[in-house]
């Protein structure tokens, strides 16, 4: 992979790379921001694979040697740094940059620097990292790969150029999913949901089984529930404490719920997330007036917040289940 023209969203900002790859105004430094599976690897690899591409264009050409090496792995102006424990040190620091990078590039125009989790440098390993923003070598490029901005300097962050990589719509990421892994856009539309506009978040859910199972129980109780007895109502409340420290169980709930409410107003099944169970949604949306559903999900959002509070959280599920029965 590892072209621009592969990479979905963020159009302006893969624009803004190419356009200095094709201009010759490269900068030194640039710090990438995004949240965990955003692409910030992904896009500074494809910047880093064009920059030392012998064809000289916007896109690496693939094929030249270092293309090959690149795709092997084993690209010798392409340095990864990477913590060697929880933080990035001032010891990593020197070891993997500030020793090597006074000794010129291999063969290739660029050496380029490719710091992951740079926002768990230390204030020590920042400072280190300073004196060589501030007087680079011509041919050194360096590329931060963080999460939060507000762990730099402000140092550091007046030496680099910041690229934000934005969430993408969650109908882009379903439509990679479809096309590029071959779900159904039921499917897809579901995985989308939870992905919070990321395609790496949506793809570690793919091979999360606890997450397939869960999401199967919680559709189950869902589209049980207008018929459950309060006995089992109770019951569930117990069940669902194994979920105390992944509430992703709730977003799934609201999921539905957004459903319910959706086809209740606009009866169009084409804007269902969970189109597969359309008919528990119909039978759900005809027996479930709008205030009530609003209470639902009132009732989802308040248990979020009495559970992240450390409230009882059998106490906090039997209240949220009886208000999603009563209504």
């Amino acid at each position: 992979m590892h072209s621009f023209s592969d990479i979905y969203g963020n159009a302006l900002l893969l624009r803004h790379l190419q356009q200095a790859v094709a201009g010759g105004r490269v900068s030194h430094a640039y710090l990438l921001t995004g949240s965990a599976g955003s692409g910030k690897r992904l896009i500074a690899d494809t910047f880093a694979k064009t920059l030392q591409c012998e064809a000289g264009g916007t896109e690496p050409c693939g094929h030249c040697k270092s293309c090959s090496a690149f795709n092997s792995g084993n690209h010798p102006d392409i340095v990864y740094v990477r913590p060697t424990k929880k933080t990035l040190g001032v010891d990593d620091v020197r070891e993997q940059i500030l020793e090597d990078v006074s000794l010129k590039q291999y063969r290739y125009c660029y050496k380029i620097y490719i710091v992951e989790q740079a926002d768990t440098m230390t204030v020590q390993a920042q400072n280190a990292l300073l004196k060589t923003l501030e007087e680079p070598p011509a041919y050194a490029v360096f590329l931060l790969l963080a999460e939060n901005q507000t762990a730099f300097l402000p140092t550091i962050l007046s030496r680099t150029v910041l690229l934000h990589i934005r969430p993408l719509p969650d109908t882009m990421v379903a439509d990679y999913l479809e096309k590029k892994k071959g779900l159904s856009p039921a499917e897809s539309a579901v995985y989308a949901a939870y992905a919070q506009g990321s395609i790496g978040q949506a793809l570690d859910l793919l091979e999360d089984e606890s997450f397939q199972q869960m999401r199967q129980e919680i559709l189950e109780k869902l589209m049980a529930l207008p018929q459950a007895k309060k006995g089992e109502v109770f019951l569930w409340a117990k069940d669902l404490e194994k979920y105390k420290d992944d509430l992703r169980f709730l977003d799934m709930m609201q999921l539905w719920y957004r459903d319910v409410l959706m086809f209740k107003v606009t009866k169009d099944i084409n804007l269902l997330i969970f189109k597969e169970e359309y008919a528990s949604i119909n039978d759900m949306s005809k027996n479930s007036s709008y205030q009530g559903l609003e209470a639902i999900l009132e009732a989802i959002d308040k248990a979020r917040v009495r559970l992240k509070a450390n409230v009882n959280m059998e106490l906090v599920m039997e209240l949220m289940l009886l208000v999603m029965k009563e209504n």
